[in-house]
């Protein structure tokens, strides 16, 4: 692990100014059968059980969802309640910490918002994330433009409501989380300094180094 740290920290500042040249329709298809899970012939199976029976997915969903249960339902008395919540949040992560302020923004009281989470709060997935976020926060970049993005790299199958509140709601979410205290990369004048990202056809990627989730949970927390 030492030794990984150390390689980051000695290459940040080279990969901070790397730009990478766009590929062709060609190399992204070799790249994504190559490496891409959801492309590599072998890697999924369908679902031989449950409601979902007949479902494609990877072969560690899989493994999840047709194994044997930890807890024995003998070992759950349902008549016996530990805690009860007018809002109950599954994480403790970026998503979930959000939730939890948002509604008591909303005016619920922080004694009836409950989050469960396997670890210690913030212990998640968004601390691992390294790149950055994406908001079209100003021009020629728009929210119309973001949501094409999306709906394009989702070859048009996302639901798209959910993708219009993303890409709506995304520069609002970035004044907002600044405003807590998060320190975005900027230049010398005080702009945000918008990085190329996945699937973009602007400049929208807002990001802190390479410890972006790291210091978006900082902040949540």
């Amino acid at each position: 692990m030492r030794e990984s740290i150390e390689l980051v920290e000695e290459t940040r500042e080279r990969r901070l100014k790397e730009e990478f040249r766009h590929l062709s329709l060609e190399e992204r298809e070799e790249l994504l059968k190559k490496y891409h899970p959801d492309y590599k012939e072998g890697t999924k199976r369908p679902l031989k059980i449950g409601p979902n029976k007949g479902m494609i997915a990877p072969h560690e969903v899989i493994d999840l969802l047709e194994a044997h249960p930890l807890i024995k339902p003998e070992q759950i008395d349902l008549s016996q309640v530990d805690y009860e919540t007018d809002i109950l949040i599954i994480g403790g992560g970026g998503a979930g910490m959000t939730a939890a302020l948002w509604a008591v923004y909303s005016g619920v009281s922080p004694e009836d918002i409950l989050i469960v989470t396997k670890l210690r709060l913030g212990d998640s997935n968004s601390v691992m994330s390294q790149g950055g976020v994406q908001a079209a926060d100003r021009p020629p970049d728009s929210p119309t433009r973001h949501f094409l993005d999306v709906i394009g790299g989702g070859h048009f199958a996302n639901d798209r409501q959910l993708v219009r509140t993303l890409t709506m709601e995304a520069p609002y979410m970035m004044r907002w989380l600044e405003e807590l205290g998060l320190m975005f990369d900027k230049d010398e004048e005080g702009n945000m300094i918008e990085l190329w990202g996945c699937g973009t056809s602007c400049r929208r990627m807002h990001s802190c180094k390479d410890y972006t989730g790291m210091e978006i949970v900082r902040v949540l927390r």
